[in-house]
């Protein structure tokens, strides 16, 4: 695993500007940078790579909100990202849509 710097970044996510980057970070839809020195930041490289991969599968941005949250919490358990996450996510929802609401009758 290396760590990419914002340049890299840039050049990973197609060269989108560093205020659209931050942006994103601010609404959810890219991992919050990891300070790798006083002043210096950077993001995990899978992270990025499974970020644009979800943008390039098509992915709403309530499904990448979600995946920086499971990328978010992997790295408070040191776990590597698993790309079956997002595969998941599309049968978890998939199965929802089925359910049936059931409704309860009114007592009186």
């Amino acid at each position: 695993m290396s760590i990419l710097r914002m340049q890299s970044v840039k050049a990973e996510t197609g060269n989108r500007s560093h205020a659209s980057i931050y942006s994103a970070v601010h609404d959810g839809l890219f991992t919050e940078p990891v300070l790798i020195g006083q002043r210096a930041v950077g993001w995990p490289d899978h992270e990025v790579h499974a970020i644009n991969k979800a943008r390039i599968a098509g992915k709403s941005d309530a499904d990448i909100r979600a995946l920086v949250v499971q990328l978010h919490a992997a790295r408070c358990y040191g776990e590597p990202f698993k790309s079956t996450w997002l595969d998941r996510s599309a049968q978890i929802k998939k199965l929802a849509a089925k359910r049936v609401k059931r409704a309860t009758p009114a007592t009186a």
